[in-house]
C-alpha cells in the first residue's frame, strides 16, 4: 500500500509541475476543491435519479392496479 501512495505523490508532483504550481496547491485544489466538488454532483444526482426512478415506479403500479 506504501508503494501505491509514493506512485501517487509522484503523479501528483508531475501534475503540479505541468501546470507550474507548487505540490501543496496541487494537494489543495484537488483534495479541497474538486474532490468534494464531484462527490457533491454525485450525491444529488443519484438523489435526482432516486426520485425519478420512485415517481416513474410509483405511476406504473397506479396503472397497473
Amino acid at each position: 500500500m506504501d508503494t501505491v501512495f509514493w506512485i501517487c505523490v509522484e503523479l501528483m508532483k508531475k501534475g503540479a509541475a505541468m501546470l507550474g504550481i507548487t505540490y501543496e496547491e496541487f494537494n489543495v485544489i484537488l483534495f479541497v476543491l474538486i474532490h468534494p466538488a464531484i462527490t457533491l454532483f454525485f450525491i444529488f444526482g443519484y438523489r435526482k435519479y432516486k426520485k425519478l426512478y420512485l415517481r416513474q415506479r410509483k405511476s406504473l403500479a397506479n396503472a397497473d392496479g
